[in-house]
């Protein structure tokens, strides 16, 4: 569980427990308008059920599909008050899910679609024919091959292969 491993603040070491319930308690960095984390605009969450807490105060947060909303802009990095870095319990959160083997599809698309290309974005016809337009040279995809090699030597593709089966 993400709740038992020791977790550093930016001014001293806190145990992940007591760092959760201060994050869980505060809560600003959902609610300060024009600061505040992008997913808080989803009409999901106000400011008593904010996304950190939802994410955090889940019952299985590991099995919480609305990590995945999180895109790592560490905007609750910047704001927090009390520098415990909601972020960084988003991001230890999916790393367990992706081991649990779960992932979201889009972000199991985006995976599959960088080891395909090497870019994170679908290269569509369109886009190869405005940049034709404009001048600009053809997206090389010849590192494609390199992350595939990695993928399947590291046992990533492997992993992909059965969050894919699973999901679908």
């Amino acid at each position: 569980m993400i709740l038992s491993v020791e977790y550093l603040s930016t001014d001293e070491s806190l145990n992940l427990r007591e760092a959760a319930e201060i994050c869980l308690k505060c809560g600003v960095c959902c609610v300060i308008k024009g600061h505040s984390c992008h997913v808080q605009y989803d009409e999901r969450f106000n400011a008593v059920q904010t996304y950190v807490y939802d994410c955090l105060g889940a019952e299985d947060p590991v099995g919480n599909p609305n990590i995945w909303l999180c895109v790592s802009c560490h905007k609750c990095e910047e704001i927090c008050p009390y520098e415990v870095s909601p972020v960084r319990f988003i991001e230890a959160m999916k790393a367990q899910a992706f081991q649990r083997e779960h992932m979201h599809p889009v972000m199991l698309g985006e995976v599959e679609n960088v080891l395909s290309s090497g870019y994170a974005f679908p290269l569509t016809s369109s886009a190869a024919r405005r940049r034709e337009e404009l001048g600009l040279e053809t997206l090389p995809t010849a590192a494609a091959g390199d992350l595939m090699r990695i993928a399947e030597e590291t046992g990533l593709a492997l992993r992909l292969r059965r969050i894919k089966e699973a999901e679908g």
